[in-house]
């Protein structure tokens, strides 16, 4: 589905009839992992600099998706035009005037962001519900007695995580999700697994016609869908965490996590999520 708040393109409503699992580890190797943990470097950098700490604000704009790999490989500890771009996004992104100077204020949601962190799974194979922060849609209804096997995966079609949760909580929208990831990696449920949500629209499963919304979790994943904005760090992380516990709790079939695209029709009525989406990643994150 693509969100698209305030004025979204609705593909779901309530009367649509055919709508990486990491071992357990010792105590030494965590506080390992932890010594090395990225963090934000200190206030005060802006175009010009250069230096470790440079270095250090491109590796956590890259985590949170907001520079890419190879822009930082083409000027790493070096502030330049792409490393300020890079700022500017993340401070609109934040709400912070948007100067590309690292100042305080962006150093604190820097830190703020680079916290945001999954639990790993408890057991090996195993997947336990990631933390997930309330948010209750009205834009449900029942099952009506159907199974959960399906898995749909959507771009909400903006990078404003606050507009697309508050346009999914509006019952005038007659579209919702069952979850939502911010670009923070943070994870909103809308809609309770048992009941249906509206996310899917007209649909189809490996070209039979089905009620789609009926039988599947339906997860809006912040993301413009333009296929030039990266989906971050911190979103493959949680959705790898909830995909993988959401296959195991209902035993769905990897053949049946799908993108909405896979879905919808006619075919090529919708193309999330975006074709930057890093399939093979998810895929190899939950085990297949």
């Amino acid at each position: 589905m693509t969100v698209r708040a305030p004025t979204p393109r609705a593909t779901a409503n309530a009367t649509a009839s055919t709508a990486a699992t990491a071992p357990r580890t010792a105590a030494p190797a965590r506080a390992a992992a932890a010594s090395t943990a990225l963090t934000a470097p200190p206030a005060g950098l802006g175009k010009g600099d250069s230096g470790a700490k440079v270095k250090q604000l491109q590796q956590g704009l890259v985590k949170l998706g907001y520079m890419t790999q190879a822009q930082m490989n083409s000027g790493a500890g070096s502030f330049g035009p792409q490393t300020e771009a890079a700022v500017k996004k993340f401070q609109t992104a934040n709400k912070i005037s948007a100067t590309g100077y690292y100042g305080t204020q962006t150093a604190a949601a820097l830190t703020k962001a680079l916290k945001t962190t999954t639990p790993p799974p408890t057991e090996p194979g195993k997947f336990t519900k990631p933390a997930v922060i309330s948010a209750p849609s009205p834009n449900s209804d029942s099952r009506n007695g159907a199974d959960i096997d399906t898995i749909v995966l959507h771009h909400t079609g903006t990078n404003n995580g606050s507009g697309d949760l508050s346009w999914m909580r509006n019952p005038d929208s007659k579209v919702s999700a069952h979850y939502m990831l911010d670009r923070d990696g943070k994870i909103y449920q809308l809609v309770g697994d048992t009941k249906r949500a509206w996310h899917a629209g007209k649909g189809e499963l490996h070209g039979v016609p089905t009620d789609v919304n009926a039988r599947s979790i339906g997860i809006e994943i912040v993301n413009d869908g333009s296929g030039k904005t990266a989906f971050t760090e911190a979103q493959y992380k949680s959705l790898t965490q909830l995909v993988g516990y959401l296959k195991q709790e209902y035993d769905v079939p990897a053949k049946n996590i799908v993108g909405h695209k896979d879905v919808a029709v006619p075919k090529g009525r919708k193309d999330d999520p975006a074709a930057n989406f890093d399939w093979s990643r998810l895929r190899k994150g939950i085990g297949g």
